[in-house]
């Protein structure tokens, strides 16, 4: 599991926390409550469920555009 800090670019710009795993899932939080858990599109589906680095990373990139639109979420 990989957890990595990301900073709104628009609105209050808070910073996100983003956890995401070999298996290209990702859960974000602010200030511990879990706002969001998705997986990215391009590891989700598919036979071969194989843990790789490239999921992470695509997981991570997935939770980044993930906070961009939330746009008609209130900020804490």
């Amino acid at each position: 599991m990989q957890h990595v800090e990301y900073r709104r670019k628009s609105g209050q710009q808070l910073t996100y926390a983003i956890e995401a795993d070999e298996y290209g899932r990702f859960t974000v939080s602010i200030g511990g409550k879990q706002l969001l858990r998705g997986r990215d599109g391009l590891s989700a589906g598919g036979r071969h469920r194989v843990p790789n680095k490239r999921k992470v990373a695509g997981a991570i990139a997935e939770a980044q555009r993930a906070i961009e639109r939330l746009s008609l979420m209130e900020e804490c």
